[in-house]
């Protein structure tokens, strides 16, 4: 069995771009529980996603620590 945690906002993630609404199969430990940004650029703070329906990147970001990246539960 392979470690994971659940995340409410990993299913909810709006690209920048086009607004398509996906998912992330990997965020931060305490990413639900510190405020959380979606931007064109990254912060101090980010999580670098790709949309998967135009392609583009863009950044989850945090402006606290919201602890390590790690994969979540399916």
């Amino acid at each position: 069995m392979t470690q994971g945690h659940w995340s409410r906002i990993a299913t909810q993630l709006r690209c920048v771009h086009c607004g398509n609404v996906h998912r992330t199969y990997e965020l931060p430990l305490k990413g639900d529980y510190e405020a959380v940004y979606f931007g064109e650029n990254p912060g101090k703070f980010s999580l670098k996603v790709t949309c998967p329906l135009c392609k583009k990147d863009w950044y989850v970001y945090w402006y606290e620590d919201p602890g390590p990246i790690r994969a979540l539960y399916l």
